[in-house]
């Protein structure tokens, strides 16, 4: 048998082992995996700026300037993009974004607003937008309203004196004085137009809304009443009731109502939906 014979019987035997076969299989392995692991550094390292960004940056840019971009002005937007991009890719490269409340708060808000654009539009029939305008009239009610006009004692300047000068300015009022020269100055208005009662509380406190939800309609003054600044004597030109718009009137609203309430449940359940795949652990307390 020559040399080279004795080689290649040799090769063939070693080759023939289990443990080169082992050898042989993870060196494979290595060699797959690094490479994977380069393609997918490169791929890391690449930031590509898809037509897809371009028109949505062209949009953004669009809706806040009400004018499109210029060439300029787009790459300018690429610039920033690119950079935000690679300081966004480095910090979680460091870990940055982990344990970040605000890092957390946007992505669960990024999801919820993927939920939303994702849910199908709801298409109710006539039957259920009218079961929902019953059930929900509140919502399709034209508050009471009141136009009025008020003449102001104030406390403070007159103190014990405000309630008889008020009488007494009332009586002067109703014989046909100018009532823009009676009084004192007021910081508000001193006419107000179709205020809602709701408003009227707000601005001079129940009791006074009260008392002018009240008086009907009439070219006299009535008074003092009193409100959270001080006294007033009141004049109201118009007491328009609260009225339940009827369904045809408000048969848009009554859909984009239920359509809102619809989908916010809908949305939360997809959420609840999601979170029930997890198990949570609270240290000190039962699992969940």
């Amino acid at each position: 048998m020559t040399d080279k014979t004795k080689t290649e019987s040799r090769l063939r035997s070693l080759l023939g082992e289990p443990l080169v076969h082992f050898v042989l299989a993870a060196l494979a392995v290595f060699v797959a995996w690094n490479m994977v692991s380069q393609s997918r550094a490169n791929a890391s390292r690449t930031i590509r700026v898809s037509h897809a960004d371009l028109e949505r940056l062209a949009s953004l840019y669009a809706a806040e300037s009400g004018a499109l971009p210029s060439k300029e002005d787009m790459l300018a937007m690429v610039n920033d993009y690119v950079r935000d991009e690679a300081l966004a890719r480095q910090a979680r490269q460091l870990g940055l974004d982990q344990n970040d409340t605000i890092v957390t708060r946007r992505l669960a808000q990024k999801m919820t607003f993927m939920i939303s654009d994702l849910a199908d539009d709801p298409d109710p029939d006539e039957k259920t937008l009218r079961d929902w305008y019953a059930a929900h009239a509140d919502r399709f009610t034209e508050p009471q309203a009141i136009t009025f006009t008020h003449v102001y004692f104030s406390e403070d300047k007159r103190g014990t004196r405000a309630d008889e000068d008020a009488k007494a300015s009332l009586a002067s009022l109703n014989a046909g004085a100018d009532w823009q020269h009676a009084g004192d100055p007021f910081m508000l208005q001193r006419t107000y137009g179709d205020l809602p009662v709701r408003e009227i509380a707000r601005l001079f406190g129940p009791d006074f809304a009260k008392a002018l939800a009240a008086a009907p309609a009439s070219d006299g003054w009535f008074g003092p009443v009193r409100s959270a600044l001080g006294l007033h004597l009141v004049r109201v030109s118009a007491n328009v009731p609260a009225r339940v718009i009827p369904f045809e009137e408000a048969r848009d609203a009554v859909l984009a109502d239920w359509k809102d309430e619809t989908r916010r449940r809908e949305n939360e359940a997809a959420v609840e939906k999601i979170v029930g795949r997890y198990k949570v652990e609270i240290e000190g307390a039962d699992a969940k």
